[in-house]
C-alpha cells in the first residue's frame, strides 16, 4: 500500500509541474483522428495490463486462445455487477470519447473511438466471453457522458488566454481522457481545442440527509446521506442558427455518503438536433431530439438506460417574477436494465445477477415553477418500461416508476435550503402470465443546503 502512495504522490507532483509550466505551441495537432486511435487502442489495453500486472485478475489472463474462444463462443449476456455494467463501462466509453474531443474533433467525428474501443475490449482482453449488452452500453451512454465531461472542462478552463493552474489542474480532475492526458502529453497546444464560448450556466452543489423506507417498511428506515451536483448548460430556446450536439444539457449526479452503493444517482439529458423553435410574449417552446444516460441505485431501487428520443421544453413568463418551465420527452432505450435490490444471496452463497436487461421506452414529465431569486419548486415523473432479454428463466417486462418533488428557498445570495421528496414503484409482468408482481414501492425525503457556484467557478478569474 505505501509504494502505491508513494507513485500516486509522484504522479500527482509530476503533473502539477506539467499544468504549472507554460509551454510552447509544439505539438502537432495534424493527425487528430490518427491520436484519436491511438487512444481507442491504447486505453483498454492500459485497463487489461493493469489488472493484470498489478492486481492479478483472473478475468485478465489473456492469450491467443481465448482470442478464439470468444470469436467461436459469440456474444453473452453478461453476469458482472449493475454498477460495473452500468457505471464502469459507460465511464470506459467516455474516457475514450474525450481523448477524441481533445484532438479537436467534433462530436459526430468522435462517435466511432468509443465503439472501437469497447469492441477491441470485448474480444480481446478479457478470457470471457464478448457481452452484448458492453458493446451497447459503453459507446451509447459514453458519448452522453463524456460530451457533458469534454463542455465543463471547457467551462472551468474559462476564457482566459494563459489558463490558471488551478482551472487546469480541476478540469483535467472532471475530463481525465480528454483534457487531463492530452495536456500532458502536447502541452498548451491542446488549448486551442477548448475554445471557450459565453454560455448561459446554472450550477450548484447540494449536501444533505434524510431518512428512506426500503420498501415503505418503518423497520427498514434507515438514514441516508448524500452529495449531489448539478449543471444546467445552454439556453434551450436561443436562436442561434449554429445549433451543435450538447449546446443545451442537464446533468446531474447524486453520490451516497456511508452506504455501499455510493454512486447513486446520475442523469443525463443533451438536446443533440434541435427541430423546431417557437418565441411569442409569453411563451417560449422549443422541439428537438435528446440523449440520454440515466442510472439509478439507491439499495431500494436499480435502474439504467441508455436512450435517445423527441422531447419538448416550454418556458411560460407569467409575469417579471413568476415563470413556468416544464418539459415532455420519451425515448426508445437502446439499453436498459432494472431489478431487485434485496441483494440476497442464494442458499449456495454464489453472487447472481440481481437485474435484467433489454431494449425499451422511456417517458419524463418535469415542471419547475420558478421565484425571481427567491427559489422554485420542481416536479419530476419518469417511468422506463423495459423488455427482459437474455433470461432462460424470464420472459417479461420491467416497470419502473419514479416521482420527486421538491422545493429550493434562497437565505443568502449564493445559498439556498431544500428538501425532496422521492417514491419509486417497481413492478414486472411476465409473458404468459395473467397476473403483475409488484415487487417492490420505496420512499426517500431529503434534506440538504445548496450553493450555487455558476457565478463563481464559471466566471472570469
Amino acid at each position: 500500500m505505501m509504494f502505491f502512495l508513494k507513485i500516486t504522490l509522484v504522479l500527482l507532483i509530476s503533473a502539477l509541474s506539467l499544468f504549472a509550466r507554460v509551454q510552447s505551441a509544439d505539438s502537432s495537432m495534424s493527425h487528430p483522428h490518427r491520436i484519436a486511435f491511438i487512444h481507442a487502442l491504447a486505453q483498454p489495453t492500459f485497463i487489461w495490463a493493469t489488472n493484470w500486472y498489478l492486481f492479478d485478475q483472473y478475468w485478465a489472463d489473456i492469450s491467443i486462445n481465448t482470442l478464439q474462444n470468444n470469436f467461436e463462443t459469440g456474444w453473452v449476456w453478461d453476469e458482472d455487477p449493475f454498477d460495473v455494467n452500468q457505471v464502469g463501462h459507460p465511464t470506459q466509453g467516455a474516457l475514450v470519447y474525450t481523448a477524441a474531443r481533445s484532438q479537436g474533433l467534433s462530436y459526430w467525428q468522435s462517435l466511432a473511438y468509443p465503439t472501437l474501443a469497447s469492441l477491441i475490449w470485448e474480444v480481446g482482453m478479457e478470457n470471457e466471453s464478448p457481452s452484448v449488452n458492453d458493446m451497447i452500453t459503453t459507446p451509447s451512454s459514453g458519448v452522453a457522458f463524456g460530451e457533458i465531461m469534454h463542455r465543463m472542462s471547457v467551462l472551468t478552463l474559462g476564457e482566459e488566454r494563459v489558463k490558471p493552474v488551478w482551472r487546469q489542474m480541476l478540469s483535467g480532475v472532471i475530463n481525465p481522457g480528454g483534457y487531463g492526458l492530452n495536456r500532458i502529453l502536447f502541452g498548451t497546444s491542446i488549448h486551442r481545442n477548448y475554445l471557450y464560448e459565453q454560455t448561459p450556466v446554472m450550477a450548484g452543489i447540494s449536501l444533505g440527509a434524510g431518512p428512506g423506507f426500503e420498501d415503505d417498511s418503518p423497520e427498514n428506515k434507515t438514514p441516508r446521506r448524500f452529495a449531489r451536483f448539478n449543471i444546467v448548460y445552454g439556453n434551450p430556446f436561443s436562436k442561434h442558427n449554429k445549433f451543435k450536439p450538447f449546446d443545451n444539457f442537464m446533468f446531474i449526479a447524486v453520490l451516497n455518503i456511508g452506504r455501499e452503493d455510493y454512486v447513486g444517482e446520475i442523469y443525463t439529458s443533451g438536446m443533440v438536433f434541435r427541430i423546431y423553435q417557437y418565441e411569442g410574449k409569453q411563451h417560449k417552446a422549443t422541439v428537438g431530439i435528446f440523449q440520454n444516460y440515466d442510472f439509478m441505485n439507491n439499495d431500494d431501487y436499480k435502474v439504467s438506460s441508455s436512450s435517445i428520443g423527441p422531447g419538448m421544453m416550454h418556458d411560460f413568463t407569467l409575469n417579471s417574477n413568476l415563470s413556468l418551465r416544464t418539459q415532455l420527452a420519451t425515448s426508445f432505450i437502446f439499453m436498459g436494465s432494472a431489478g431487485d435490490t434485496s441483494d440476497e444471496l442464494p442458499e449456495d452463497g454464489m453472487e447472481v445477477r440481481d437485474y435484467h436487461f433489454g431494449p425499451g421506452f422511456s417517458g419524463k414529465l418535469i415542471t419547475r415553477i420558478n421565484w425571481a431569486e427567491r427559489g422554485d419548486f420542481y416536479l419530476r415523473l419518469k417511468r422506463y418500461f423495459i423488455y427482459v432479454m437474455g433470461d432462460d428463466e424470464i420472459e417479461g417486462f420491467e416497470n419502473i416508476n419514479i416521482l420527486n418533488m421538491g422545493f429550493q428557498a434562497r437565505i443568502l445570495k449564493s445559498y439556498s435550503l431544500g428538501g425532496e421528496y422521492g417514491k419509486v414503484g417497481r413492478s414486472v409482468t411476465y409473458r404468459g402470465d395473467s397476473w403483475r408482481d409488484t415487487l417492490q414501492t420505496g420512499t426517500i425525503y431529503r434534506f440538504y443546503l445548496h450553493y450555487h457556484i455558476a457565478d463563481t467557478l464559471f466566471k472570469k478569474s
